[in-house]
């Protein structure tokens, strides 16, 4: 039974309704990028889960509908989005792909019916509540992903619990939304095609808008809603950058809520070049971290340069202008909602699914192809290196839609006093910020290394293919007991970053074992990630970057550090190997060069080559294969040799193996190696 007109006066509120829209909407969209990588991109294969992809193009639906758009899709749009939100972490990659596309179907055509059918009397307030929204939903992101280790706290375990706490007051927000709708009195806008003079400029402004709508968005998807990427980018605190972001979305928040004309007073000259300034900024903040990799091998292996306060600087003050996108929906938001000719159904489902379906998806694989590059003839190799310029075309959408809007102007009086819900969500904000602050200092791993001196060590190398197990589902809890079972001491890990999901495999582990760790390639790089682990202090991290050519598909790189054993210093080389044999040598020699000279190596990892190939025998030339060192004959007493194994650990000659094995399982599709060893 629906609640009558008093209660949904009493309890329906525009901004708590349209933040947990933002708020599962990026969730949803975070989960559908996450799954479609998995079981499409890494792999970059097409099978009959491509046609999940067809949901970015949901808005083609509105054409169906002859002139208006209909109260009722909004509210089944809304209806199953929700649902969607409830049930899909239940599932595996597969039915979490499909729901989650639905979900993200179901908002691209709820959010901008939603925007042009509302013709709401304050239309001012309205825009300014969706600037509010967003903000709201942005901060609940962060501190949801700070709260367990990158992963959203909501949508995993007992978390869940949140998800549908919030989901039950979206079906009440909901229900209030479908009753103010239907007890309004005011009269639908015409939608009267016979004002040709107006029409095509009335549908170019309307894509225009569209992508600067979806623009902003697309920034948030993939930096401010889960900050811990940017840290990745840049090697930057992750704890100043999350609870700085964080601050700026609180702090713009109160503003809109305390001092809304704020942005009244705010001349299109001042809003362009508050664009302008951000957009560099943050076009900087990437493009200075990433590596130019040239065509020739001559200057290879090339060492990653140190991050200095000259490489901090611009990403500070890109996340002091940040709030900017968020006054950029608000003005967005209100010149759709202001359209004194509202666009017939055809043509908003039109210019909808050009301006954010196709436009998303384009710039996603645009986004995702900077990385996997070599698997993509043609247009791959265009792409490689282009991560930054990727955000700059974005970036310049931004600023010509601005542009073309600048006659938008927006009248917001400072509130006598602020309504008792927005004073309740006012509270929220300000919890949401501290929470994310506690919760980043909390969570940080506190690694403490062991005071004894160690007769022994024990060397694990491991492949997590970017957290997935062999059946293609998410898997960091299986891979983190597996590690935490074989305690090792020193860890290298292979397949560590991926551009999908905004989650931290390497963070997760590090801050759950509290060890020392070091990421290697930043993640601008488009390279195959590896990274460091350890109970014991790491010092001079840096990565080397190898060369590639496209026929060899990746960028490879190695760490190499020096981490303090008591009073022994161990040089480690963690790597993954690619593409053809000869790029393997290439890469090969380059970390034997690096190690010559030094005592007590380590060199693990995913090579790509087994025993006695080419690159195997120029490596155990000058070290030594752990497997036979324990095992002369190659051959444990299980009866089980390392001859189809492509993860190794090699040693300094001299070196001793206590004990090594091979753990087959399907927490990974690669097996993890250890080694126990001593000098």
């Amino acid at each position: 039974m629906l609640p009558n007109t008093k209660t949904v006066e009493k309890y329906y509120s525009e901004l708590v309704f349209i933040s947990i829209l933002l708020l599962f909407f990026l969730q949803l969209f975070s989960d559908y990028v996450e799954s479609t990588y998995i079981l499409l991109l890494m792999t970059l294969s097409l099978n009959q889960n491509t046609l999940v992809l067809l949901f970015m193009f949901s808005p083609i639906v509105l054409i169906l509908f002859r002139k208006s758009i209909p109260d009722k899709l909004l509210v089944i749009a809304g209806a199953v989005l929700i649902g969607c939100r409830v049930i899909e972490p239940l599932f595996e990659t597969t039915p979490r792909m499909i729901i989650s596309g639905l979900g993200v179907g179901c908002f691209l055509i709820l959010f901008p019916a939603f925007l042009l059918t509302s013709r709401p009397d304050k239309k001012d307030q309205f825009a300014l509540t969706l600037g509010k929204s967003l903000a709201l939903a942005i901060a609940a992101s962060i501190l949801l992903r700070t709260l367990n280790y990158t992963i959203d706290l909501s949508t995993y375990g007992w978390g869940q619990v949140i998800g549908w706490i919030l989901a039950a007051v979206e079906v009440v927000m909901l229900i209030g939304f479908s009753r103010v709708m239907r007890s309004s009195g005011e009269p639908k806008s015409s939608l009267d095609e016979s004002v040709n003079t107006q029409k095509p400029i009335r549908k170019r402004r309307l894509t225009g808008v569209t992508l600067g709508l979806t623009t902003i968005l697309f920034f948030v998807s993939f930096a401010f809603s889960s900050p811990g990427v940017i840290s990745r980018w840049t090697e930057g605190s992750y704890i100043a950058i999350v609870t700085g972001v964080a601050l700026m979305t609180a702090v713009f928040s109160l503003i809109m809520m305390y001092q809304p004309q704020l942005i009244a007073r705010l001349n299109p000259h001042v809003i362009f070049l508050w664009n302008l300034v951000f957009i560099a900024l943050f076009v900087m903040t990437v493009h200075i971290n990433q590596i130019p990799f040239p065509d020739n091998p001559g200057p290879y292996p090339i060492i990653s340069p140190s991050t200095t306060i000259l490489h901090q600087i611009p990403l500070y003050l890109m996340i002091l202008t940040f709030p900017i996108i968020l006054i950029d929906f608000i003005l967005l938001s209100h010149e759709l909602v202001k359209l004194e000719l509202v666009p017939t159904s055809r043509a908003a489902g039109i210019s909808f699914t050009l301006g954010s379906g196709v436009y998303m998806l384009v710039m996603l694989f645009a986004l995702i192809l900077t990385s996997v590059w070599g698997f993509v003839p043609v247009i791959g190799p265009m792409l490689r290196d282009l991560f930054w310029f990727i955000f700059l075309i974005a970036g310049l959408v931004i600023l010509v839609v601005i542009h073309f809007a600048r006659d938008v102007t927006i009248s917001i009086d400072k509130p006598s006093k602020l309504p008792r819900t927005e004073t309740i969500i006012a509270g929220i904000v300000i919890f949401l910020f501290l929470g994310t602050l506690v919760g980043s200092l909390a969570f940080e791993a506190r690694p403490v290394a062991p005071h004894s001196e160690p007769s022994s060590l024990r060397i694990l190398t491991y492949n997590v293919a970017q957290g997935v197990n062999d059946v293609d589902v998410k898997n960091y809890d299986g891979q983190l007991e597996l590690i935490r079972e074989i305690d090792a001491d020193i860890i290298g890990l292979q397949e560590t970053s991926k551009i999908a999901g905004n989650t931290d495999v390497v963070r997760y582990f590090a801050d759950k074992l509290h060890l020392y760790s070091y990421f290697g390639p930043k993640g601008v790089t488009g390279t195959t990630g590896v990274a460091l682990l350890s109970k014991y202090p790491i010092e001079n991290p840096h990565t080397l970057y190898h060369y590639s050519e496209d026929v060899d598909r990746k960028q490879t790189a190695t760490i190499e550090a020096d981490i303090i054993v008591g009073s022994r210093t161990v040089t480690v080389y963690v790597t993954h190997t690619y593409g053809r044999t000869s790029a393997k040598v290439i890469l090969q020699n380059d970390v034997l060069d690096a190690a010559s000279g030094k005592s007590n190596v380590i060199f693990m990892g995913d090579f790509n080559f087994g025993p006695f190939s080419e690159p195997y025998n120029i490596t155990t030339a000058v070290l030594d294969d752990s497997w036979w060192l324990k095992w002369p004959t190659g051959t444990n007493g299980l009866g089980e040799s390392n001859s189809g194994e492509i993860d190794h650990i090699f040693l300094s000659p001299g070196t001793t193996v206590l004990d090594c094995q091979y753990v087959t399982d399907p927490q990974s599709d690669h097996p993890a190696y250890w080694a126990d060893i001593q000098w």
